[in-house]
């Protein structure tokens, strides 16, 4: 026994079980002293004898490495006997200081084989670990008396399980740990390879299992990593087709973000594979894997079959929304991922909005366009009744997301368009720069999904609208500095390389942080971005161990998320564009004059431009514009002589010398108060011609008769306004301007007409012998009917809406020239909202003057009435003239008379029962910045009609005359 290892004696397996220990000799030692080893219960403390050779070892007492209190082993103890016995916490005693005890607990083997012997397994029962003294139990199933009974009943060929996996073959468990790992991973192994015809996994090992598990429990969960495997090829070959043919900017941020999940699966995965040594362990690795490829799988199917990258967007966005209160965890991933492939449509809606730069060429309209702005040719006919095509930006609502309310669509489109206008036509302005947006720090136009990032996203846009307002008002009061002294005047972070200039202190400090940023070691490996830590903490990490957000968060719910995330970045940025826009347009681009013009001219609002042009359309006695032959001209006032005229409709020429200076001096006889030179006047009105309407051969025909009402349907005033006012006055609201002048124009021809049948037959040169009672009656009857006819288009259709838009116009523009204390509570009202505006007071005008659609047949029955009246004018014109009237075609006066007198009862008849309905629905609407429809009511006009009524039969004169 001296001969061997002093370890190998002492090292006992087991002390809860009794043995016997025989033959024990006492060792030899140095100082004649025998040693013996004394085993005690736990609660009493072993000794050992103090010997002079064994000395304890010198270990620093105090200091930094010194033992924690823990580990400081007695003095007593020597250094060879921990070196022996470094897990024991029994020590040496003499022999004679030590009361020894039965040693009878130690099996005679252990000191003949010198050998540790492993213990025997225990079947494990909770009940023993809360009582330790109750007996032990035999087991009760198979499965509790190991792997190895297990096992030899499965293999056995009476097969007492029913299971038939006696032919199955055993194989070692972490191989084929290893193996599933790698089949989880997409990857083949000596059991698995990948089959490329059926594009999935297969065994290439057939009839297999491991110890202690049946092959039809290992089926259910090798199935669950074939599925991986084969779905993570899947999702490689994907990112690799993308990254390939060159996919849209949105599929290839899904498919970077498809790339992420797979690095981070791979990744962590393998880290972990040597901490999985049992399939449990496995299957709670791999069955999130599982269920969140799945989930991008489906999400990558649906995405295929999409065309536009919007589409994708608003798919991504209806996935995530729905699962919401499905899967917690997933519902968070989804939101990263939602954000993370929306940049490239956040990227460019910033850049369309003007909150952030245009790196690269800027989308102009000779390009086709991106995203949600088009570039179309719309067609329209001219005011010289051409078809011109011009190009222009255009909403395309099929490529704008689902999610993004109308309201936000559209002021973003409106945003950007007119911040394009302001470049095109104004490009000093401050707006214009990027500098200076890029210095305010805009927000960043993103996702947020939370009250918390909502409230500071408000915050930042406030403080970015407050501060950009600022330095633009700033540099507008002082447009004397140049593009230098303004670029000055911005933060030096945005002209970082512009040295030159500077003086030596901050040369110095600026060479000081470059060598300092020079200086540090490069990074060898890139910082984990927040997806990739977000998609380890839901694989990877417990999520008892991840602090969990507090129960009572409250956050928006999704329909509202899109309008709170770019809502209030688009409303400020649109209030910043339209505000800047319409005082140009006031100031610069004299709006108002432009429109006065309109009224003036289109409207026949100008006094002196009806009386001129009336006497150079009809008054007789004004020079002949015809060219006669042999015949000199006299140099007087020259008119069309549409009355007394046999050949028409007069040649270019004519028009030119009868209409010449109608225009410019009605214009600036209407103006005692000038707004600027006669120059500056004239500049206006070149804008506004007379010009020939492009006419149907039908029309055509109808105007060849002067004595027709539609003989002056062939002259139209033409005006084209200038590009900046081009999203005010369009091409449709110039429609309606033709319109309405060219009902207008008969107006006027009517007046002219009653006004000269009241001279032909009560004037003293009158060659009539008696006047017939039947034309006097007629003759006032006719006017009475026209004048009030023309009184009421006049002043209640045309003067009462205009006067409502100029009041209106009024508040606008004061609303811009005032200071506010707060941008949100301003009053911004956007081109848009302006052309809206002036439309609806031209459909209302429409409305009281009987042009719209649904009105044709009253307009119908008002032109026979002035027909008639026409051929009656015709008739006293040739009996003044001394010409016998009975010769001319048609019915007499009386058939005229009584044909008058019938349509004119016809038509109050329905006026009647115009007013009866009320008057025209007028949806009263007011859009704010982002185009959100504050309904002030859908009121009802008043019915005008009334009025029309009251000035045409006040004492029931027709009425009477049906009884």
């Amino acid at each position: 026994m001296a001969d061997e290892d002093p370890a190998d004696v002492f090292a006992f397996p087991d002390f809860g079980k009794p043995s016997k220990w025989s033959n024990l000799k006492p060792l030899p030692n140095e100082g004649s002293e025998f040693f013996s080893l004394h085993i005690q219960s736990p609660e009493q403390k072993i000794r050992a004898p103090e010997s002079a050779d064994i000395k304890p070892p010198t270990i620093e007492q105090d200091g930094f490495f010194k033992l924690p209190p823990l580990l400081e082993r007695d003095s007593s103890i020597s250094d060879e006997d921990q070196k022996l016995h470094p897990s024991q916490s029994f020590i040496w005693t003499p022999l004679h200081d030590t009361e020894l005890p039965d040693l009878d607990i130690f099996e005679d083997v252990w000191f003949q084989s010198g050998e540790q012997s492993l213990p025997t397994s225990e079947f494990k029962t909770w009940d023993g670990f809360m009582i330790p003294e109750l007996p032990a139990c035999a087991p009760l199933f198979i499965t509790e008396a190991g792997p190895g009974v297990y096992d030899a009943a499965l293999s056995s060929s009476d097969d007492p399980l029913s299971l038939k996996n006696a032919d199955r073959n055993v194989i070692q468990t972490n191989p084929f740990i290893a193996a599933l790992l790698a089949l989880a991973l997409g990857r083949g192994s000596v059991f698995f390879v990948w089959d490329e015809k059926s594009a999935s996994f297969v065994q290439n090992a057939h009839k297999m299992r491991i110890p202690g598990y049946s092959s039809e429990v290992l089926q259910g969960f090798q199935d669950a990593c074939l599925q991986c495997g084969a779905m993570t090829r899947f999702l490689s070959h994907y990112v690799r087709i993308n990254y390939q043919t060159h996919s849209s900017p949105v599929r290839v941020a899904l498919a970077k973000v498809v790339d992420t999940l797979l690095l981070v699966i791979q990744t962590n995965l393998g880290e972990r594979a040597r901490q999985i040594h049992s399939l449990l362990q496995l299957q709670s690795v791999v069955q999130p894997i599982q269920g969140i490829l799945a989930h991008f799988k489906s999400l990558v199917t649906k995405e295929s079959r999409l065309k536009f990258d919007e589409h994708v967007l608003s798919t991504i966005f209806e996935e995530t929304q729905a699962l919401e209160h499905l899967d917690e965890h997933l519902a968070k991933l989804m939101r990263e991922v939602l954000a993370r492939i929306s940049e490239p449509w956040t990227d460019f809606a910033g850049k369309w909005i003007g909150v952030k730069d245009e790196d690269g060429v800027p989308l102009t309209k000779e390009e086709p366009g991106k995203g949600f702005v088009k570039v179309e040719r719309i067609s329209y006919v001219d005011d010289f009744g051409f078809e011109v095509e011009e190009l222009d930006y255009v909403l395309d609502e099929d490529r704008m997301p689902s999610f993004i309310p109308r309201e936000v669509a559209s002021a973003m489109f409106e945003a950007g368009r007119n911040l394009r206008l302001l470049r095109t036509h104004h490009p000093e302005h401050p707006l214009c720069r990027p500098g200076l947006i890029s210095s305010s720090k805009p927000p960043p136009f993103r996702w947020h999904f939370d009250w918390e990032t909502i409230n500071q996203l408000q915050e930042d846009v406030t403080a970015y609208e407050k501060s950009i307002s600022q330095t633009v008002g700033q540099l507008t009061v002082a447009p004397s500095q140049g593009p230098d002294m303004v670029e000055q005047n911005l933060p030096l972070g945005e002209y970082d390389m512009q040295l030159f200039g500077q003086d030596g202190a901050k040369l110095e400090a600026r060479l000081l942080a470059s060598i300092q940023m020079l200086d540090q070691p490069p990074s060898l490996f890139d910082k984990e971005d927040g997806l990739s830590q977000l998609l380890r903490r839901q694989l990877f990490e417990s999520h008892d161990d991840v602090p969990q957000q507090a129960a009572t968060g409250f956050t928006p719910h999704w329909s509202l998320i899109p309008i709170h995330s770019f809502g209030p970045l688009v409303a400020a940025q649109a209030r910043l564009v339209n505000r800047e826009y319409m005082r140009l347009l006031f100031d610069a681009h004299r709006l108002r004059e432009h429109l006065l013009i309109q009224k003036q001219f289109q409207l026949l609002g100008n006094g002196m431009f009806c009386s001129r042009l009336s006497h150079a359309l009809f008054d007789p006695d004004l020079e002949a514009a015809e060219r006669e032959a042999g015949v000199a001209r006299k140099g007087g006032t020259m008119g069309l002589r549409l009355s007394g005229r046999e050949t028409w409709p007069p040649a270019s020429s004519e028009l030119r010398l009868a209409l010449m200076g109608v225009l410019t001096e009605a214009y600036l006889s209407a103006s005692p108060a000038p707004v600027g030179p006669d120059a500056e006047k004239q500049s206006i009105l070149d804008d506004l011609s007379f010009a020939v309407r492009d006419l149907s051969p039908e029309e055509i025909d109808r105007c060849m008769d002067p004595g027709s009402l539609e003989a002056l349907d062939f002259l139209r005033l033409s005006y084209k306004p200038p590009p900046p006012l081009s999203p005010v006055i369009t091409p449709a609201i110039l429609v309606k301007y033709d319109k309405i002048f060219k009902l207008l124009l008969r107006i006027l021809r009517m007046l002219y007409v009653v006004g000269q049948i009241s001279r032909d037959i009560l004037a003293h040169t009158s060659k009539w012998d008696v006047l017939d009672n039947v034309s006097v009656r007629f003759h006032f009857e006719a006017q009475h009917f026209i004048t009030n006819i023309s009184t009421y288009f006049f002043d209640t259709g045309i003067e009462i809406p205009w006067r409502r838009f100029e009041s209106w116009l009024e508040e606008v523009e004061a609303d811009i020239v005032k200071p506010v204390s707060d941008h949100k509570e301003a009053r911004v009202v956007s081109p848009n909202e302006l052309r809206e505006e002036h439309e609806r007071m031209l459909d209302h005008i429409m409305h009281t003057l009987l042009l719209r659609k649904r009105q044709q047949a009253v307009m119908k029955l008002l032109e026979d009435i002035f027909t008639s009246v026409l051929r009656f004018s015709k008739r006293t014109r040739l009996a003044a003239s001394g010409k016998d009237a009975d010769g001319v075609e048609g019915p007499s006066s009386k058939g005229l008379y009584d044909a008058f007198k019938k349509k004119v009862d016809v038509f109050i008849t329905v006026c009647r029962g115009l007013s009866e309905k009320g008057g025209h629905v007028r949806n009263m609407t007011r859009n704010d910045l982002m185009g959100n429809e504050k309904q002030m009511g859908a009121t009802r006009e008043e019915n005008t009609i009334d009025r029309l009524l009251i000035k045409l039969e006040m004492s029931g004169h027709y009425s009477q005359s049906r009884i």
